[in-house]
């Protein structure tokens, strides 16, 4: 972003900066290859998303056809291509699909998101904000789990931030258009990323930010501008369209997106309060949100809110909280794009507090790093006593599923490591507080969020992949469908939200059953083939009077933390 001559800055690297902000893109990409890269094939897709989206990239690798991406053998574009191509381009590289090779796209736009973000806060505010707005950014947890996902939106936030940094660097005194051209080819991507929106709300927001300055010709440059992102997409929108049917594509086009906004009646798992956001988004931005109101009073203390980049930033932020508010639809990843511009609000406090008399009242961060000390001593605790006294904990829970309380038990280990390691952490950084260096607890508070997430990442999760994959289960489906290539799911209205994993793992296709005779005609055109039984449903079909299920229970199978009952072609015995 560009730097202003007029109007109030702030400088906060100093003449005597540490080695970690005069080398602080090597410490993010440092950062970003530790927590976001180290542990991608750790664990098999999960859900939310994973499986699904995983299924359409694995039909587009193996099938070449890169125009139209394919959900269980049909059409299927909820999303456009962007993270199905990205995911076949690093499979080709990597020899092979893998829950690696299919996140690392996720992880790379993250890290190349949270350079771009420290690039363009050192131009603003020097260095140390830099710095601070790129770890604050890395370490959001939100942004965190999208960056570990096989998900669009890490790759839609990335073309958008990057776009509006791109955008701004050349919208300053000296008019660049190469920067701004470079910003909407960007918008483009993320048109190719999540669709429309990619466009339309990184317009309004440069709208609204030049129309609020006067600043008209560069207003009405929006618009020629925008054909440079439309270049970037159209070619993909016409060649789906010629390969679909223009009507096919816009009900598809017009439901994930206006339709959602408006009414959601195809998504009623996703419509949420008016107030979703006012509330998740103290959670999502974890633990750095704590301070943002103190922040932004320092910026209105300070004046930097009169500078034309923060000014951006707060058109940025605003723009995007309220129009997702105002939509029927409501996730925590839809605000994902805007969150450089809440790490840009941050990094001025964050990089000043305690450091000279100029500097904002430390107090509130004095208080933050004292709850942050108590909330890892806490934990480590906690870790510590779920590691020795597993037992008594499983019987006070009386767990549901049996492989839960196996999980539970082979993470005595991880826990032991883990809490020790949080209360370490929990007393490194309650030292340098109490040596009265705020700045510095800041610092090691940063050091121990990255930790955390380390220990997370590298003991935890690998531990609960058991209770989540469904490999195994896929496997043995695989193994007993014989010549037919496709198994049923009987699980009435539901059945879909879980087909992408068996699908994925299995490489069967799924046909959904709704009812009973459903199940029975699946059988006559599929003879040597199975169904899934949901263990919602599962009582009332095996209580029929029509047919015999029972006698044709091969065995459970629990997949994912949920039950179903496989029922085959052959006699067996439904387990008591």
């Amino acid at each position: 972003m560009s730097q202003v001559r007029a109007g109030p800055t702030i400088d906060a690297s100093g003449p005597a900066a540490p080695w970690v902000v005069s080398h602080r893109y090597l410490v993010i990409l440092l950062l970003g290859a530790a927590m976001f890269v180290a542990f991608l094939g750790a664990h098999d897709l999960w859900y939310p998303d994973e499986p699904d989206i995983g299924q359409v990239t694995k039909a587009m690798f193996e099938s070449a056809d890169w125009v139209l991406p394919r959900r269980n053998g049909e059409v299927w574009i909820d999303y456009p291509p962007l993270l199905y191509w990205a995911g076949c381009v690093s499979s080709h590289a990597l020899g092979g699909i893998s829950s690696f090779s299919l996140r690392l796209p996720s992880a790379l736009a993250a890290i190349l998101l949270a350079l771009a973000t420290c690039a363009a806060v050192s131009r603003l505010c020097g260095a140390r904000a830099g710095l601070w707005a790129g770890v604050s950014l890395a370490t959001f947890v939100q942004f965190v789990y999208s960056a570990l996902g096989f998900r669009p939106d890490m790759l839609f936030a990335a073309a958008i931030g990057c776009g509006t940094f791109l955008y701004a660097a050349g919208a300053g005194d000296r008019p660049r258009w190469a920067y701004r051209v470079a910003g909407f080819a960007c918008f483009g991507l993320a048109l190719l990323a999540k669709g429309p929106l990619g466009l339309l709300l990184p317009g309004l927001v440069l709208t609204l930010w030049h129309g609020s300055r006067r600043e008209w010709r560069r207003l009405f440059a929006l618009a020629p501008l925008g054909l440079v992102a439309l270049a970037v997409a159209l070619p993909w929108y016409a060649a789906c369209a010629h390969a679909m049917g223009p009507e096919a594509m816009w009900q598809d086009v017009y439901a994930q997106n206006f339709e959602r906004f408006g009414t959601g009646i195809r998504y009623q798992g996703h419509i949420r309060p008016f107030h979703y956001y006012f509330v998740r988004l103290w959670v999502d931005l974890l633990p750095w949100s704590v301070l943002l109101p103190f922040a932004v009073a320092f910026l209105v203390r300070q004046r930097l809110w009169r500078r034309r980049d923060v000014q951006l930033a707060l058109w940025w932020a605003g723009t995007w909280f309220v129009f997702l508010t105002l939509a029927a639809t409501k996730r925590q990843l839809y605000l994902l794009p805007a969150y450089p511009a809440f790490a840009l609000l941050l990094a001025p406090y964050l990089s000043s507090v305690g450091r000279d008399d100029r500097a904002p009242d430390p107090a509130p961060a004095r208080a933050f790093t004292g709850a942050f000390v108590v909330v890892l001593l806490l934990a480590g605790v906690a870790a510590l006593v779920g590691a020795g006294g597993q037992e008594k904990i499983l019987e006070w829970f009386h767990w549901k599923y049996p492989v839960d309380a196996e999980v539970f038990r082979s993470l005595r280990g991880p826990l032991a490591v883990m809490g020790t390691l949080l209360f370490a952490l929990g007393l490194w950084v309650g030292r340098t507080r109490r040596r009265g260096d705020v700045q510095g607890a800041l610092g090691r508070s940063a050091f121990a969020v990255v930790g955390m997430y380390l220990l997370a990442l590298g003991l935890i999760a690998p531990a609960l992949d058991p209770a989540r994959t469904y490999v195994p289960q896929a496997q043995w489906i695989r193994e007993h469908i014989g010549a037919d290539d496709r198994i049923g799911i009987y699980y009435p209205e539901r059945g879909r939200n879980k087909m992408g994993a068996f699908t994925y793992h299995s490489g069967a296709l799924v046909s959904l059953l709704n009812s009973e005779r459903d199940v029975e005609a699946f059988f006559v055109e599929y003879p040597d083939s199975l169904v899934l039984v949901h263990e919602g449903v599962a009582k009332g079909l095996l209580e029929s009077t029509q047919t015999d299920w029972r006698s044709r229970v091969l065995r459970e199978m629990l997949a994912g933390r949920r039950r179903y009952v496989v029922i085959g072609p052959g006699d067996g015995r439904y387990p008591r």
